[in-house]
Protein backbone atom coordinates (compact mmCIF):
# COMPACT_ATOMS: atom_id res chain seq x y z
CA UNK A 1 0.00 0.00 0.00
CA UNK A 2 0.72 3.64 -0.94
CA UNK A 3 -1.08 7.09 1.69
CA UNK A 4 -1.05 9.89 0.34
CA UNK A 5 1.05 11.76 2.52
CA UNK A 6 3.83 9.61 1.02
CA UNK A 7 4.65 12.25 -2.00
CA UNK A 8 8.09 11.52 -3.00
CA UNK A 9 6.30 8.37 -4.24
CA UNK A 10 4.62 9.83 -6.43
CA UNK A 11 6.68 10.32 -9.34
CA UNK A 12 6.50 6.94 -9.75
CA UNK A 13 3.20 6.77 -10.71
CA UNK A 14 3.46 7.30 -14.87
CA UNK A 15 0.18 6.62 -15.91
CA UNK A 16 -1.93 8.24 -15.13
CA UNK A 17 0.32 10.29 -12.88
CA UNK A 18 0.02 11.01 -9.38
CA UNK A 19 -1.62 14.94 -10.09
CA UNK A 20 -4.23 13.70 -12.06
CA UNK A 21 -5.19 10.77 -9.34
CA UNK A 22 -5.20 13.76 -6.53
CA UNK A 23 -7.63 15.31 -8.88
CA UNK A 24 -10.37 12.89 -9.31
CA UNK A 25 -13.49 12.81 -7.58
CA UNK A 26 -13.76 10.20 -5.34
CA UNK A 27 -17.04 7.74 -5.86
CA UNK A 28 -19.20 6.74 -3.03
CA UNK A 29 -16.53 4.49 -1.11
CA UNK A 30 -13.42 7.03 -2.04
CA UNK A 31 -11.94 5.18 -4.93
CA UNK A 32 -10.57 7.52 -7.60
CA UNK A 33 -8.93 5.12 -10.15
CA UNK A 34 -9.69 1.52 -11.47
CA UNK A 35 -7.85 -0.04 -14.05
CA UNK A 36 -4.21 -0.39 -15.58
CA UNK A 37 -1.64 1.53 -13.65
CA UNK A 38 2.09 1.60 -14.89
CA UNK A 39 4.75 2.36 -11.87
CA UNK A 40 8.23 2.41 -12.38
CA UNK A 41 11.19 5.37 -13.24
CA UNK A 42 10.56 7.34 -16.53
CA UNK A 43 14.12 5.86 -17.27
CA UNK A 44 14.15 2.66 -15.70
CA UNK A 45 11.90 -0.34 -15.23
CA UNK A 46 8.31 0.00 -15.66
CA UNK A 47 5.19 -2.28 -14.46
CA UNK A 48 1.43 -2.49 -16.05
CA UNK A 49 -1.07 -4.18 -13.64
CA UNK A 50 -4.43 -3.60 -12.53
CA UNK A 51 -4.93 -1.48 -9.79
CA UNK A 52 -7.48 -0.11 -7.69
CA UNK A 53 -7.00 3.43 -6.41
CA UNK A 54 -8.13 5.42 -3.23
CA UNK A 55 -7.92 9.06 -1.98
CA UNK A 56 -5.34 7.83 0.39
CA UNK A 57 -4.35 4.36 -0.99
CA UNK A 58 -3.21 2.64 -3.80
CA UNK A 59 -4.20 -1.12 -4.04
CA UNK A 60 -2.53 -3.36 -6.26
CA UNK A 61 -3.55 -7.25 -7.39
CA UNK A 62 -0.28 -9.36 -6.53
CA UNK A 63 -1.90 -12.07 -7.16
CA UNK A 64 -2.87 -11.05 -11.15
CA UNK A 65 0.51 -9.58 -11.85
CA UNK A 66 2.24 -12.82 -10.85
CA UNK A 67 -0.65 -14.79 -13.07
CA UNK A 68 0.29 -11.81 -15.97
CA UNK A 69 4.54 -13.06 -15.56
CA UNK A 70 4.02 -16.15 -15.34
CA UNK A 71 2.07 -16.27 -18.66
CA UNK A 72 4.18 -14.29 -20.05
CA UNK A 73 7.05 -16.26 -19.38
CA UNK A 74 5.51 -19.52 -20.16
CA UNK A 75 5.18 -17.53 -23.81
CA UNK A 76 8.32 -16.63 -23.70
CA UNK A 77 9.46 -20.16 -23.62
CA UNK A 78 7.02 -21.40 -25.70
CA UNK A 79 8.12 -18.73 -28.56
CA UNK A 80 12.35 -20.03 -28.15
CA UNK A 81 10.93 -23.77 -28.13
CA UNK A 82 9.17 -23.02 -31.64
CA UNK A 83 11.86 -20.79 -32.62
CA UNK A 84 14.38 -23.78 -32.54
CA UNK A 85 12.46 -26.62 -33.42
CA UNK A 86 11.79 -24.42 -36.85
CA UNK A 87 15.53 -23.88 -37.21
CA UNK A 88 16.27 -27.50 -37.16
CA UNK A 89 13.68 -28.20 -39.72
CA UNK A 90 14.99 -25.47 -41.86
CA UNK A 91 18.71 -27.00 -41.35
CA UNK A 92 17.01 -30.36 -42.15
CA UNK A 93 15.54 -29.27 -45.16
CA UNK A 94 18.56 -27.66 -46.61
CA UNK A 95 20.22 -30.94 -45.97
CA UNK A 96 18.07 -32.74 -48.15
CA UNK A 97 17.37 -30.47 -50.87
CA UNK A 98 21.74 -30.51 -51.11
CA UNK A 99 21.04 -34.14 -50.94
CA UNK A 100 18.79 -34.17 -53.64
CA UNK A 101 20.31 -32.33 -55.81
CA UNK A 102 23.77 -33.99 -55.78
CA UNK A 103 22.15 -37.79 -56.27
CA UNK A 104 20.09 -35.51 -59.52
CA UNK A 105 24.07 -34.55 -61.07
CA UNK A 106 25.67 -37.72 -60.05
CA UNK A 107 25.71 -40.65 -62.46
CA UNK A 108 24.53 -43.99 -60.32
CA UNK A 109 27.17 -46.58 -61.86
CA UNK A 110 30.55 -44.46 -61.88
CA UNK A 111 29.76 -42.09 -58.82
CA UNK A 112 30.93 -39.05 -60.94
CA UNK A 113 28.99 -36.49 -62.42
CA UNK A 114 26.40 -37.21 -65.02
CA UNK A 115 25.87 -35.38 -68.57
CA UNK A 116 23.39 -32.92 -66.82
CA UNK A 117 26.14 -31.98 -64.62
CA UNK A 118 28.92 -31.78 -67.83
CA UNK A 119 26.05 -29.50 -69.16
CA UNK A 120 25.56 -27.09 -66.36
CA UNK A 121 29.20 -26.54 -65.73
CA UNK A 122 30.67 -26.33 -68.64
CA UNK A 123 28.58 -22.96 -69.69
CA UNK A 124 29.80 -21.78 -66.07
CA UNK A 125 33.59 -22.43 -66.58
CA UNK A 126 33.66 -20.86 -69.85
CA UNK A 127 32.06 -17.83 -68.99
CA UNK A 128 34.56 -17.81 -65.72
CA UNK A 129 37.25 -17.95 -67.28
CA UNK A 130 36.82 -15.92 -70.05
CA UNK A 131 35.52 -13.58 -67.48
CA UNK A 132 38.67 -13.61 -65.04
CA UNK A 133 41.04 -14.12 -67.76
CA UNK A 134 41.77 -17.97 -66.37
CA UNK A 135 43.22 -20.69 -68.04
CA UNK A 136 40.80 -23.47 -68.70
CA UNK A 137 41.54 -27.02 -70.37
CA UNK A 138 39.09 -30.26 -70.96
CA UNK A 139 39.98 -33.68 -70.95
CA UNK A 140 38.11 -36.13 -72.87
CA UNK A 141 38.84 -39.88 -71.78
CA UNK A 142 37.07 -43.39 -73.25
CA UNK A 143 37.70 -46.84 -71.85
CA UNK A 144 39.79 -48.69 -75.22
CA UNK A 145 37.36 -51.73 -76.58
CA UNK A 146 34.82 -51.28 -73.91
CA UNK A 147 32.29 -53.08 -75.70
CA UNK A 148 34.79 -56.44 -75.76
CA UNK A 149 34.51 -56.35 -72.04
CA UNK A 150 30.40 -56.57 -72.26
CA UNK A 151 30.23 -59.17 -75.33
CA UNK A 152 33.32 -61.43 -73.55
CA UNK A 153 33.17 -61.34 -69.47
CA UNK A 154 29.39 -59.88 -69.83
CA UNK A 155 27.59 -56.48 -68.48
CA UNK A 156 27.85 -56.77 -64.44
CA UNK A 157 31.89 -56.80 -65.45
CA UNK A 158 31.19 -54.12 -67.83
CA UNK A 159 29.35 -51.74 -65.09
CA UNK A 160 32.84 -53.10 -62.75
CA UNK A 161 35.16 -51.41 -65.20
CA UNK A 162 32.94 -48.36 -65.53
CA UNK A 163 32.73 -48.01 -61.50
CA UNK A 164 36.25 -48.50 -61.20
CA UNK A 165 37.11 -46.32 -64.02
CA UNK A 166 35.17 -43.32 -62.65
CA UNK A 167 36.86 -43.88 -58.85
CA UNK A 168 39.60 -43.69 -60.66
CA UNK A 169 39.11 -40.58 -62.18
CA UNK A 170 38.13 -38.67 -58.80
CA UNK A 171 40.87 -39.90 -56.81
CA UNK A 172 43.49 -38.47 -59.77
CA UNK A 173 42.24 -35.22 -60.25
CA UNK A 174 41.33 -32.14 -57.96
CA UNK A 175 38.27 -31.31 -56.04
CA UNK A 176 37.90 -28.22 -57.78
CA UNK A 177 37.91 -30.47 -61.51
CA UNK A 178 34.31 -31.86 -62.71
CA UNK A 179 34.38 -34.94 -63.74
CA UNK A 180 30.93 -36.40 -65.62
CA UNK A 181 30.19 -39.16 -67.43
CA UNK A 182 29.61 -38.07 -71.32
CA UNK A 183 28.26 -41.23 -72.17
CA UNK A 184 28.74 -44.73 -72.18
CA UNK A 185 32.28 -45.45 -71.83
CA UNK A 186 33.89 -41.76 -72.56
CA UNK A 187 34.10 -39.37 -69.30
CA UNK A 188 35.18 -35.31 -69.71
CA UNK A 189 37.27 -33.81 -67.31
CA UNK A 190 37.22 -29.88 -66.82
CA UNK A 191 39.97 -28.50 -65.12
CA UNK A 192 39.68 -24.62 -64.16
CA UNK A 193 43.05 -22.57 -63.77
CA UNK A 194 45.22 -24.82 -65.64
CA UNK A 195 47.18 -24.66 -68.88
CA UNK A 196 47.52 -27.36 -71.77
CA UNK A 197 51.28 -28.43 -70.71
CA UNK A 198 49.64 -29.34 -67.30
CA UNK A 199 46.58 -30.75 -68.56
CA UNK A 200 48.51 -33.19 -70.80
CA UNK A 201 50.71 -34.13 -67.67
CA UNK A 202 47.26 -35.03 -65.97
CA UNK A 203 45.83 -37.01 -68.47
CA UNK A 204 49.03 -38.86 -68.64
CA UNK A 205 49.29 -39.92 -65.33
CA UNK A 206 45.63 -40.81 -64.93
CA UNK A 207 46.32 -43.05 -68.61
CA UNK A 208 49.14 -45.22 -66.56
CA UNK A 209 46.85 -45.28 -63.48
CA UNK A 210 44.54 -47.25 -65.53
CA UNK A 211 46.97 -49.39 -67.49
CA UNK A 212 47.91 -50.49 -63.62
CA UNK A 213 44.46 -51.44 -62.69
CA UNK A 214 43.14 -54.81 -62.13
CA UNK A 215 39.81 -55.30 -62.18
CA UNK A 216 38.03 -58.78 -61.77
CA UNK A 217 37.29 -60.92 -64.10
CA UNK A 218 39.27 -59.19 -66.41
CA UNK A 219 43.00 -61.18 -66.77
CA UNK A 220 44.47 -58.21 -68.71
CA UNK A 221 42.81 -54.96 -67.15
CA UNK A 222 42.07 -52.15 -68.99
CA UNK A 223 43.36 -49.46 -70.92
CA UNK A 224 42.18 -45.64 -72.08
CA UNK A 225 43.07 -43.18 -74.89
CA UNK A 226 42.37 -39.09 -74.26
CA UNK A 227 42.10 -35.55 -75.87
CA UNK A 228 42.86 -32.64 -74.29
CA UNK A 229 42.44 -29.38 -74.97
CA UNK A 230 42.36 -25.26 -73.60
CA UNK A 231 40.13 -23.00 -74.33
CA UNK A 232 41.06 -20.35 -76.77
CA UNK A 233 40.53 -16.72 -77.30
CA UNK A 234 36.89 -16.35 -77.89
CA UNK A 235 36.19 -19.68 -78.00
CA UNK A 236 32.94 -20.92 -77.24
CA UNK A 237 32.04 -24.36 -74.96
CA UNK A 238 30.80 -26.32 -77.79
CA UNK A 239 33.89 -25.52 -80.03
CA UNK A 240 35.74 -26.96 -76.91
CA UNK A 241 33.91 -29.99 -76.80
CA UNK A 242 34.35 -30.74 -80.34
CA UNK A 243 38.19 -30.12 -80.27
CA UNK A 244 38.64 -32.69 -77.30
CA UNK A 245 36.18 -35.02 -79.31
CA UNK A 246 38.43 -34.55 -82.19
CA UNK A 247 41.40 -35.34 -80.65
CA UNK A 248 40.53 -38.29 -78.38
CA UNK A 249 39.40 -39.94 -82.01
CA UNK A 250 43.37 -39.32 -83.14
CA UNK A 251 44.21 -40.94 -80.15
CA UNK A 252 42.14 -43.90 -80.78
CA UNK A 253 43.47 -43.73 -84.67
CA UNK A 254 47.16 -43.50 -83.64
CA UNK A 255 46.49 -47.07 -82.03
CA UNK A 256 44.58 -45.94 -78.41
CA UNK A 257 46.43 -46.07 -75.15
CA UNK A 258 47.45 -42.23 -75.58
CA UNK A 259 47.17 -38.68 -75.00
CA UNK A 260 46.97 -36.43 -77.73
CA UNK A 261 46.40 -32.48 -77.47
CA UNK A 262 43.99 -31.11 -79.73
Amino acid sequence: MTQDRCNPAAHFFLQPDFSALRLATADVDGEIYHGLLTVGEYHGKTRTLRARVWRVVAEFDVEELERLYDTVLELNRDYSSAQTELAHANIKLQQREAQILAVSLTDALSGVGNRRRLEQALPLEVSRAKRDGLRLCAIMADIDFFKRVNDNYGHDAGDKVIAAFGGLLLSQTRPTDIVARYGGEEFVIMMPHTDLAHALVAAERIRASVAALRIEPLPNGITSSFGAAELGIGEQADALMRRIDAALYAAKQAGRNRVIAG
